[in-house]
């Protein structure tokens, strides 16, 4: 029986402290990920290992304002939480954050 192996991707330290800091502006795991050419999982290690308190999954800063010209232009929020792979809350909290939207609910509705 024949086995399928992975090539591994090893970072240098410096490698490392580049994808600390992109986390730290705000990119997201997954953005890391494709950009370091490493698993998802992989990026978390790197981050625990140096102590990076983790963040809620949503949305950094550039795709917050990605998130905003959408919904200027009339994406709904479930679309643009499709596209830029996150739920829908964490589309309204950038619309919410931005001003876009009420962060109340009225008459049941939010």
């Amino acid at each position: 029986m024949r086995t399928v192996e992975t090539a591994q991707t090893f970072l240098t330290a410096s490698e490392v402290d580049a994808l600390v800091g992109d986390y730290l502006a705000g990119m997201s795991v997954k953005a890391l990920a494709e950009r370091y050419g490493i698993h998802r999982a992989t990026v978390f290690s790197h981050l625990r290992r140096r102590d990076v308190p983790s963040r809620r999954p949503g949305l950094g800063v550039e795709e917050k304002a990605e998130a905003v010209r959408l919904a200027r232009a009339g994406v709904s929020m479930r679309a643009i939480g499709r596209r830029m792979g996150v739920d829908r809350k964490a589309v309204r909290a950038a619309l919410v954050e931005a001003g876009l939207i009420a962060d109340k609910i009225i008459d049941g509705v939010s």
